[in-house]
């Protein structure tokens, strides 16, 4: 069976019953947590971010629609304004996905795995010279520009799928990657 018929399974069975979100929890979290990490740059502040992206999908699941756009995509896009949101404000207030998760009786369990995978990857950014300095040289690009590279270097996810998330044309994407590379260029240059 396709990841798309999968999903469109999970998505079917959340929205006749809430329980059911968890099976979608499980399988995106950490997806959608590191593109959230390459973009924020913070653990902390990720886990934040993921939770309020989960809970909003959790929310709009009844809205979702497989024709529009694969639900890998629909995560990312809610993954996407939020962080969006984040960079707007500045001052992020998360609501707490595990008391929401409580309210409908669904609990997702804990994973000592999810957290030795943050561990990892704080560490990994702390002591990163390289990955520092490209994030640095990054967050000086609109977000615009952030979000493509993002997704298509360090996701690895293809023009095609890059369209889906955000809602743009294939041409505009590969424009936009290739802006965002000379732009980079030019602050690497300085």
């Amino acid at each position: 069976m396709r990841n798309d018929e999968i999903d469109k399974q999970l998505v079917e069975r959340a929205k006749s019953d809430p329980i059911y979100f968890a099976e979608i929890f499980d399988k995106y979290y950490n997806l959608i947590l590191r593109y959230i990490i390459h973009r924020i740059g913070d653990i902390e502040v990720s886990k934040d971010i993921a939770a309020e992206t989960f809970y909003k999908a959790l929310n709009k699941i009844s809205t979702y629609h497989p024709t529009t756009a694969p639900f890998s995509a629909w995560l990312y896009r809610i993954a996407s304004n939020e962080i969006n949101y984040f960079f707007r404000r500045k001052k992020y207030e998360p609501v707490s996905l595990d008391s929401s998760l409580k309210e409908i009786n669904l609990q997702i369990p804990s994973s000592i795995d999810i957290e030795n995978e943050l561990i990892a990857a704080q560490e990994m950014i702390d002591n990163n010279k390289k990955y520092q300095m490209a994030k640095e040289m990054l967050y000086k690009l609109p977000e615009k520009y952030q979000e493509v590279l993002v997704l298509r270097f360090m996701e690895d996810l293809k023009i095609v799928e890059i369209s889906r998330i955000l809602g743009k044309s294939e041409g505009t994407v590969k424009s936009l990657i290739s802006r965002g590379i000379d732009k980079l260029k030019k602050i690497l240059n300085k």
